[in-house]
């Protein structure tokens, strides 16, 4: 035992990387950080952060943690956090011109700006800006010259749209922003005009595609094409181009559905047709995906364009009992959703109780998904509301405002959770 406490207590001492550790970020000052940074001959980098900064504390744990990280940047940067809230840090606020959080600051060792990022990115986006201040790659703005210059460097096209994201994320200005989203989104048409469909079967360029094509309903000749080589895509890129694709035929038969235009049919077809393999990854279940794709945009037609509530209702009823012991919670609550989507709960007390019914049922089923979970009582909480029961409907939004501090991403638990005051000040307004 002593041996052993021996070796750990030395590989601290000496320096030792912990796996999973992330950045290991300078006790001290930023004064201090930059004259290790001058010893050690490295850059440094700055995160200006606040306690109460949401988008900090989430930058921090879903970026700063991880090991590809921190094996990165431990090796090329000093890193320190500067808390903006500080007295002692204000002239850090103010030379570095930190005006949102968070800010995330690049320098070299005498303090001179290299770049500065405000707000979130991902891992990838966050190694790369890393790798842009260190002059081990091109700024964004840099690729895009000299693909200007080169414009038919498909290969440069493909860098520009991997890091496009990244880069009009973090754009402050919202004439910026738009000036960029309108540059990249030229840019992808180009890119998918000028590559042959065959050569972009692969998982960089499939990205690309579920980033930046936009799926609208509307028959699609680029996604056509895809569907032609499924085969293919899911030999060698795996299984989500087929689901991709899938989701385009829901689609293009929702918008039909909806409108009352039968043609919805024709695409239906193509589940046993063009498109069976990525339907034959649906599930097995008791229902055939053909079916289950039928009672779901035949339900889609009654609720919507014939705005027959009994029909529709009577249609769930009969998806219901015939998957049996198999209905579950997404089954159950994706019919009231449509319900109440499609009428704006503008129905009869006696639906209204119908869907409260299906809710409960639905949390019945086992192992329901947190923000399922969350859905369901939100809907029931709603349902309560109409029937007039304000108790119950309170009792359910106060157990979806508890149950969502489990969620983990910050900014999603802050949005439902003033989802659920509004709702909950409404509530009180009817009842008074």
């Amino acid at each position: 035992m002593k041996a052993l406490y021996f070796s750990i207590v030395c590989f601290f001492l000496l320096g030792g990387n912990v796996s999973g550790q992330g950045i290991r970020f300078f006790e001290g000052s930023l004064d201090q950080a930059l004259e290790v940074a001058k010893k050690e001959g490295k850059l440094v980098f700055v995160d200006f952060y606040a306690d109460w900064c949401g988008p900090c504390k989430q930058l921090a744990k879903e970026v700063f943690s991880k090991d590809e990280v921190g094996v990165y940047y431990n090796e090329k940067f000093i890193s320190v956090k500067v808390n903006t809230e500080d007295a002692t840090n204000k002239t850090y606020v103010r030379k570095y011109k930190v005006s949102s959080l968070p800010t995330l600051v690049f320098m070299q060792a005498d303090g001179k700006l290299i770049s500065s990022v405000s707000g979130t990115m991902g891992v990838d986006d966050f190694i790369v800006a890393g790798r842009v201040a260190a002059g081990e790659e091109m700024s964004f703005e840099a690729l895009y010259s000299k693909y200007k210059s080169n414009s038919k460097d498909l290969n440069l096209l493909q860098q520009l749209l991997e890091r496009a994201p990244g880069f009009v994320g973090i754009q402050e200005k919202a004439v910026d922003k738009q000036k960029w989203i309108t540059r990249v989104e030229d840019l992808y048409k180009k890119y998918i005009d000028k590559k042959p469909i065959e050569e972009m079967i692969n998982k960089d360029d499939f990205r690309i595609i579920r980033t930046f094509h936009k799926i609208d309903g509307q028959e699609d000749p680029f996604l056509e094409k895809m569907i032609d080589h499924l085969a293919e895509y899911k030999e060698k890129v795996g299984n989500a181009p087929a689901g991709y694709l899938l989701e385009y035929n829901n689609k293009i038969m929702s918008r039909l559905a909806r409108a009352g235009k039968m043609e919805y049919k024709k695409y239906l077809d193509r589940v046993n047709g063009d498109l069976k393999l990525a339907y034959d990854l649906m599930p097995e279940r008791a229902v055939s995906p053909y079916d289950r794709i039928r009672y779901m945009y035949e339900g889609e037609y009654l609720i919507y364009y014939k705005k027959d509530v009994k029909a529709y209702m009577d249609l769930q009823e009969e998806y219901i009992h015939a998957l049996g012991k198999e209905a579950n919670d997404v089954d159950y609550g994706s019919a009231v959703q449509t319900l109440y989507e499609a009428t704006g709960g503008k129905i009869s007390n006696e639906w209204h109780e119908k869907a409260s019914q299906w809710i409960v049922e639905a949390l019945k089923t086992p192992n329901v998904p947190l923000m399922n979970k969350l859905n369901l009582m939100v809907l029931l909480g709603d349902a309560s509301r109409e029937l007039g029961k304000y108790d119950e409907a309170k009792k359910c939004y106060n157990q979806a405002f508890m149950e969502s501090m489990q969620l983990e991403h910050q900014m999603t638990q802050r949005g439902i959770q003033m989802s659920l005051k509004r709702k909950l000040a409404k509530l009180d307004l009817l009842k008074k």
